[in-house]
């Protein structure tokens, strides 16, 4: 009877332990696929932004057309060429500058600024 008994326990336990396994294993497998779906929604949204940065760089490319810029600029801006006269050189622009005395630059600035309608408008762009 004592054979019995500890055979029903053991019966019993491994019963316990099978189910306890099967039944983890299953859960196991439920999460998984749970899992791939999640990657494969993420693979597919990856797929999906690769195809919206293409579209984007096409549209980009089209909106940057040298061409297509000249001919809006054209037709918006009144732009006009640029006079011979509108060029100098840095070194005729009529100030002394020192490195080293950045406040004798400012005010030798603010001087010919005084002096000047143009240049006071830029000093102002300027600060």
């Amino acid at each position: 009877m004592n054979t019995t008994k500890s055979a029903a326990i053991c019966l019993w336990t491994a019963l316990t332990v099978l189910t306890a396994v099967i039944f983890a294993t299953f859960i196991m497998k439920n999460r998984v696929q749970d899992l791939e779906k999640e990657l494969a929604q993420i693979n597919h949204n990856i797929n999906e932004d690769i195809k919206t940065i293409h579209i984007l760089k096409a549209e980009w490319s089209h909106l940057n057309n040298p061409d297509r810029l000249r001919s809006l600029a054209q037709k918006h801006i009144d732009l006009k060429p640029v006079k011979a006269e509108q060029i100098i050189n840095y070194a005729a622009l009529p100030f002394n500058y020192e490195p080293d005395r950045k406040m004798l630059a400012r005010q030798n600035l603010n001087n010919i600024a005084a002096r000047n309608k143009e240049l006071r408008r830029l000093a102002k762009a300027q600060r």
